[in-house]
């Protein structure tokens, strides 16, 4: 099991010192807000009690807690694993004094996300990616993941919902794919509710809008009849 050995004093130590540091930056967040770091971290110490294969909880708990540091005062997320990697590199080394601790970290942030292209290969690395996507996978994240998204709702649904769907089956660990399950099933029939409803919506205004063109007045009636019903 990965997380049998406890964190030294020193470890839990540096990771209050994390915690600080990015609830005082991602406070101020919107969209990947602190409430998003936490539940990334204890979804990784939850995987990371589950799979078999053996990672360092100093480096992934660090990992996960600094994961999206780069998103900060950034005008999109297109670079936040690589940013990310730097400003985690020049945070740690004014504390830590283990080079190699804080490369591990550091790689766990860049490649947490697909953004960076490079895709992680330690356990470590696995472990916060998986998290990351189950946090997108549930209601909260795909509500994050459309926020100030342009575009129809169709093109909102199909494309935004549909690829945040799509990341379920990119999740390395099969424990991971367990916790994500029921997540990715609600938010899987929320999204088919919506797409009904924007049908629904569609038929209603081509009902509206198509009809014999040489006959408004008609439709515009058969339209104020239908709102009438619905109000009366």
């Amino acid at each position: 099991m990965v997380f049998e050995r406890e964190l030294s004093i020193k470890e839990k130590k540096i990771i209050a010192k994390i915690i600080a540091f990015v609830q005082d930056k991602h406070n101020r967040c919107e969209g990947h807000d602190y409430s998003h770091i936490l539940e990334v971290t204890r979804l990784s110490a939850m995987i990371g009690k589950r799979i078999k294969e053996r990672a360092d909880p100093f480096v992934t708990i660090c990992g996960a807690l600094l994961h999206d540091i780069g998103r900060i005062n950034a005008p999109n997320g297109m670079f936040h694993g690589i940013d990310g990697g730097s400003r985690t590199e020049e945070f740690l080394e004014s504390f830590i004094e283990d080079d190699y601790v804080i490369k591990q970290i550091t790689k766990v942030v860049v490649r947490h996300t697909p953004t960076s292209m490079i895709p992680p290969q330690t356990a470590n690395e696995k472990i916060v990616f998986d998290a990351d996507t189950i946090e997108r996978l549930a209601l909260m994240g795909m509500i994050r993941g459309i926020m100030g998204k342009t575009g129809t709702m169709e093109f909102i649904i199909v494309n935004k919902i549909g690829k945040r769907l799509a990341d379920y089956n990119k999740l390395y660990f099969a424990e991971s794919k367990k916790i994500a399950k029921p997540l990715f099933e609600e938010t899987k029939k929320f999204a088919q509710r919506l797409k009904i409803a924007l049908d629904k919506r569609k038929r209603e205004i081509s009902e509206v809008t198509m009809g014999d063109i040489n006959q408004p007045q008609i439709k515009i009636k058969s339209f104020m009849k239908k709102l009438d019903n619905l109000t009366g």
